[in-house]
């Protein structure tokens, strides 16, 4: 039975709406606005800046709108005599020690105290007494600055620790005219989640020490994108000056990805976008590398690329970071044209049954899932995944699930995580248990009689309720991975029908790179072929002689000592990236500089498959190009030209070629992205085996 609507009339205005709705809440459904500080949709009501006070009939006094809930027939008034005066007399309050330094401040153009001042403030301030003044500014955390001169005691930065990240870093200090936020003594404000407490700040007393004085908004473009630092997904705003400097990366909420919010390590990592960039394409020429133009340099790679293909000698290693149509076109390149089987993203082990988690789990019997399942478990299991350092932002989705939504969490690893403190139930594997923990979980859940410890364990999980596994992208590195395929299906029938499994992934396209085959092929001929860390071995021993390898990521997770052996023992070296990296210490043959995630458009598939565009923030760097359009070159080079000449076209083909992709459309993805069809592929897939 649907929930009764409670009505009301606000300025005159009738408003239907659901029990429970704040009275701020209600208003802004309406149109109307209520000037909030310390209220925020994400953050519980606190009624702490009386800023939204509004006038009730039959209420003795103003009340604040943003703790009252609705009720049938309430009559509100925002705006009249009464409530306007309120409002002034509270901005005449919070001024009075305020420094009136929006000429120097970094919130200033886009802050709540200088538009709510201009329009309900007073014009002039009547106090003639020394202001407050403290040491400013104060850095606080390793990207945080405090300027407690500014800060209008709002505790949206205390309660977003307390409620959402967890990490209680941040504190309320002393009472009356003397009251500050700060950090606890000795302690810095270093959680991974920090910067999202200057987005929270309605003034300007939490800046990010990485933008400060980065300019004015007016001088500021924005331009919707998506993070590059894991797979989760976040959804950003690239904040730009004159084209061709990113100066900050802002949160936009994609309640599908990232619930509005984003975690240090994404928000800060954008240096690399403007510094230590390879800006101009480089040969090898007497030992050293030397400027080239593009036609120079693509043909020394196509040469290199062409001779070692022929015999048998090339290894190919793609970023996990590279936007889809760049990995197709490489994908497409190394399959088609140079016939190379041994193309990897990734020079870490990986078992050959697990190269494909999702994959790996819809074999054992589980339903894909989306982040968004998260927030409707009833339970949650975690297998060999650390959210908190792998996934921070789906770690909160968890945080919020158990804390807000009432799930219950079990944690299945090697080690006691963070959100082990958050859990019902830690469960611990030794080094080389995983599978043996794994089935005694599933038998635990399937028959109380051989719960062989875990019989709590499997009591909670035999619970009625929507269930989430996240499996972690540790369990395809173990040696081991086909008994645990083996007690990951057993789980899953014991879990029951329509439980739903999120693989997580490392990279921000590495479900792209999995869905485009970028990984090891079966050949006809010389059969599978070699892996990354393969690769990096054949080198050491002669059988792989050159390699074209795009970005250094593929090798971050790589043994240094087999990294370094490997790239001495090489005959040829074909590099594309936007950096060349700081360890690599020969020069390569070729050097082709390519664009970044700022610099371009293309799309990134998250964790779950959820396809996303990014679009073109700056002007490339120097002389720097996509991907899709330098391998474009090469394989005109070789003799073998590609009719895609733009991104949407690489898109449309590679869209036509790959099922994952499949009636996905340029256009129709927008700003938020659409899923792909591999999750309902591969749930009709295990439905058909099963």
């Amino acid at each position: 039975m649907s929930e009764e609507l409670v009505t009301l009339t606000i300025d005159g205005v009738t408003v239907r709406t659901v029990p429970g709705t704040l009275l701020v809440e209600a208003a802004a459904q309406a149109g109307i606005l209520i000037p909030v500080y310390c209220y925020h949709p994400k953050l519980a009501p606190v009624g702490a800046c009386r800023m939204c006070l509004v006038e009730v009939e039959g209420a003795p006094k103003l009340i604040a709108s943003c703790t009252t809930p609705v009720r049938e027939g309430m009559v509100v008034y925002t705006d009249n005599q009464r409530v306007r005066k309120a409002r002034e007399g509270i901005l005449e309050f919070l001024l009075v020690h305020h420094p009136l330094d929006c000429p120097v401040c970094d919130k200033g153009g886009e802050c709540p105290l200088q538009d709510f001042t201009y329009q309900f403030g007073p014009s002039r301030s009547r106090f003639r007494y020394p202001k407050r003044h403290w040491d400013k500014p104060l850095q606080i955390g390793p990207n945080i600055l405090l300027d407690r001169e500014r800060c209008i005691m709002c505790f949206r930065c205390v309660r977003f620790c307390e409620e959402i990240s967890h990490h209680r870093q941040l504190g309320v200090f002393r009472r009356g005219n003397n009251q500050e936020i700060g950090t606890f003594p000795g302690q810095p404000f270093d959680s991974r989640f920090a910067g999202n407490t200057i987005e929270l700040c309605p003034v300007g007393a939490l800046t990010g020490a990485p933008t400060r004085f980065f300019g004015r908004t007016w001088e500021v473009g924005h331009t919707p994108s998506v993070c590059t630092g894991c797979s989760t997904g976040c959804n950003i705003r690239v904040d730009t000056r004159h084209g061709s400097e990113v100066v900050r990366l802002w949160s936009r909420e994609n309640p599908a990805t990232d619930d509005g919010w984003l975690c240090d390590p994404g928000r800060f990592g954008y240096g690399f976008v403007n510094e230590g960039r390879l800006e101009e394409p480089l040969v090898e020429s007497g030992g050293q590398s030397v400027s080239a133009t593009w036609q120079q340099a693509i043909a020394r790679a196509g040469a290199v690329l062409e001779q070692h293909a022929k015999a048998g000698t090339l290894g190919v290693l793609a970023s996990p970071r590279m936007t889809s149509e760049e990995l197709f076109s490489v994908s497409k390149l190394a399959r088609k044209v140079l016939k190379v089987p041994h193309l990897d993203h990734t020079a870490r082990y990986v078992h050959p049954a697990a190269v494909d988690l999702r994959a790996f789990a819809v074999s054992a019997g589980f339903t894909p899932g989306t982040l968004r399942d998260i927030q409707d478990a009833r339970q949650i299991i975690t297998i060999g995944v650390d959210l908190s350092r792998e996934q921070p932002v789906t770690d909160l989705r968890v945080k919020k699930a158990v804390t807000q939504g009432g799930a219950d969490l079990v944690v299945v690893d090697a080690e006691e995580l963070e959100l082990s403190a958050f859990a019902r139930h830690t469960v611990l594997w030794q080094p080389g248990d995983e599978a043996a923990t794994v089935m005694s979980l599933a038998n635990a859940v399937a028959s109380p009689s051989e719960a062989n410890g875990m019989r709590a364990v499997g009591e909670l999980l035999r619970q009625e309720g929507p269930k989430v596994v996240l499996l972690g992208w540790r369990i395809g590195e173990s040696p081991d991975a086909e008994r645990i395929g083996e007690a990951l299906a057993a789980l899953a029938q014991a879990l029951g029908a329509g439980t739903r499994c999120v693989a997580v992934l490392r990279h921000c396209n590495s479900r792209g790179a999995l869905d485009l085959g970028v990984y090891p092929a079966e050949d006809p001929v010389s059969g599978r072929g070699l892996s990354g860390e393969e690769m990096l071995r054949a080198a050491c021993e002669g059988r792989i002689r050159a390699l074209w390898l795009l970005g250094e990521e593929p090798l971050q997770d790589a043994d240094p000592d087999l990294v370094r052996r490997a790239m001495e023992n090489l005959e040829a070296l074909v590099f594309q990236g936007w950096s060349l990296p700081s360890w690599l210490e020969r020069v390569p043959d070729a050097a082709l500089p390519s664009t970044t995630f700022a610099e371009m458009d293309g799309t990134f598939t998250n964790t779950h498959g959820r396809v996303q565009r990014i679009f073109r923030a700056i002007r490339p760097k120097g002389k720097s190009r996509p991907g899709w359009d330098i391998v474009n070159d090469l394989a005109q080079a070789l003799g073998h030209p590609f009719e895609s000449r733009t991104v949407e076209a690489v898109f449309e083909e590679m869209c036509a070629a790959t099922p994952a992709y499949r009636g996905l459309a340029w256009n129709a993805l927008g700003v938020a992205g659409r899923e792909s069809q591999a999750d309902s592929a591969a749930a009709a897939a295990a439905a058909a085996q099963g």
